[in-house]
This record gives C-alpha cells, structure tokens and sequence, in this order.
C-alpha cells in the first residue's frame, strides 16, 4: 500500500544508493524528496520501491525534454504540500470512523487504499480540465477576480468554551457549509485555515451570492455561532493556487471591519452590483484599512435583511 510496505520489493536504500539505483545525482535526489516533504532520511537505509519509482518518473520527465528540473521541482512542491494535508485528512476521518483505534485504521487505510487511489486520478484529471479554463493566464501576469474571506466571529472565545471534540465538529462544520455555499454559486474555495475560508468568483456579483448564503446558512447554524464576510473585485495574480495582490488584501481587511452576520464591500465593487435583483446596498461611510487607505465601505444585504440607513448609488462614498 505504501512505502512502508515495499521490503519484500526492494531492500532498504540510502539516500546515495537509491539516487544511484534510479541514475540521479544524489543532490537532485535531495532537492526531489524536499520538495515533495519527505523527511531527509541522511544516510540511513529507509527507501524503497515508492521512493525508487518516485525518483525515476521525475527523471525521465525531465530526461525526455517534456519539463525541465525547475518545472518538476514546482509540481513536486504543490503535489507534497497538497497530498500531504489531504492524505491527513483522511487518515483523520478513517479514524474517526473507528473511535481512534490506531491498528484498526491503519487496517481500514490498507482496505480503501486502492479506491481512494483510483479516485484521486480520476477527480485530479477533471479538476486539472477545469483549472485550464479558471486560471490559464500567462505566469505572473494579472487578471480580474472577486475574492471574498468569511470568518467565525469570536473565534477565540469559541475555542476556550468547546472541548476537542466538539471544536473538531465545529470545525469540520464550517469547512463544508462553507465549501457547498462557494460551490453552489460557481466558486472556488482557495483555502481553509482554521475560522476562515478564502473564496474567489468570476464576478462581483457570484461573490455577493456566496457571501450572502455563507451569512444565512451561518446565522441559522446550530455549531458555528455566526460568520462576518468581505469581498472585493479587481486584479489579482495567481500562484501555487492562491490568489494575490491589492484586491486579495482589501477584500481581507473589508471582513476584518463586518460585524456577525454583515457582507461588506468596497465602492467600487458596489458599483459592480447597482441593479442586481434581489441585492440591498447600503453607504457606510468611509473607513481608514490598514495597508489600504480609506475606503468607502457599503453593505450588501437582501431586501428581507435591510438594516436601515441610506441607500447606495454609484460614486457616493459616504
């Protein structure tokens, strides 16, 4: 199933001696297995035929002239940082499935291996056919995206009340509410980290939805005790799957400013939403954002959820 289970295959090698075995330098052996965040195994022997077979499709990648060394290295990188958190979350849920026996997920890991090994080919192949269309831009260069943060209010004070369990199902909670409300509106979630998600949209108004219905499916959420959201549309670039740049930041410090249950936006991104049915905006007034300036921040609201105060109207920035 794993490396650890290959012996009868393959005596255990040094690094050195399993760089020499698939007819690398021993240094890109090195910069291979870092990249790809094995532990540096020294000149102990604790390699097999995983790591061999690793070690020669690289090679040859780069040997038939398809990539060159850089080029691995980089896929390398974001295949070992991706498999890695998401190999632990399975090995996670595995063992929540059987109350956190060791033995017996280490058992149920060898018996759904090859499933969950088929069917991360076949879902990479049609996610990578979809990331063509989403993110193919010329390296470095810069192209238009809504980015949106949504994050647990009073994360801390949630954590000191709950014990592991209950904070695990908490957590666990958000991640999929979040990942269906993003989804369902034609997002993408760029990450999780801890009480916050990270989501983008093709446009300011995809971004509204999904800000909206993270609002409501929270408010009304028996775990998670509310979410504040911000979102903005401009220029962004792209890279290592994450998305950066001034409208990743201002989108950041706009949720940083909502209270529980609020959707904030910049001016300019409300301009983008005027006449969008079913949509409220609301002045604010102008607000200094750290790393920013000030900004003229607007509340997005469905008509059921209006709070009061003026209304919006493009180039008033309060």
């Amino acid at each position: 199933m794993s490396a650890r289970d290959d012996a009868a295959a393959v005596e255990r090698l040094t690094p050195r001696e399993a760089a020499a075995a698939a007819g690398v330098s021993r240094l890109s052996a090195r910069k291979l297995f870092r990249a790809l965040g094995y532990a540096d195994a020294d000149d102990q022997p604790a390699l097999g035929e995983t790591e061999l077979r690793v070690l020669r499709i690289a090679s040859r990648m780069v040997r038939d002239g398809t990539l060159d060394e850089r080029t691995v290295l980089d896929l390398a990188r974001a295949a070992g940082r991706s498999l890695d958190r998401l190999a632990t979350w399975q090995v996670e849920t595995l063992a929540e499935r059987v109350g956190g026996d060791r033995d017996t997920t280490v058992a149920l890991l060898r018996r759904v291996a090859p499933d969950l090994e088929e069917l991360l080919a076949l879902v990479w192949r049609r996610l990578a056919d979809d990331a063509v269309d989403r993110v193919l831009v010329p390296a470095g260069e810069a192209f238009e995206r809504a980015v949106g943060f949504a994050d647990v209010v009073g994360w801390t004070q949630v954590v000191q009340s709950l014990d592991e369990p209950a904070l695990a199902a908490l957590v666990r909670r958000f991640g999929h509410v979040a990942g269906d409300a993003v989804a369902d509106h034609g997002g993408r979630v760029i990450k999780t980290v801890g009480d916050e998600v990270m989501f983008s949209a093709r446009t300011a108004t995809d971004a509204s939805r999904i800000a909206l219905t993270l609002s409501t499916a929270f408010a009304e959420d028996p775990l998670v005790p509310g979410v504040r959201v911000g979102f903005s549309y401009g220029q962004v670039v792209a890279r290592l799957g994450d998305l950066f740049g001034t409208t990743v930041n201002l989108a950041a410090r706009v949720s940083r400013l909502a209270d529980a249950g609020d959707v904030l936006t910049d001016a300019t991104t409300a301009s983008l939403l005027t006449g969008t049915p079913g949509l409220r905006l609301r002045t604010l007034g102008a607000r200094q954002v750290r790393g920013v300036g000030a900004v003229a921040l607007v509340s997005v609201e469905t008509p059921d959820r209006h709070t009061g105060g003026g209304g919006y109207a493009p180039g008033e920035h309060g």
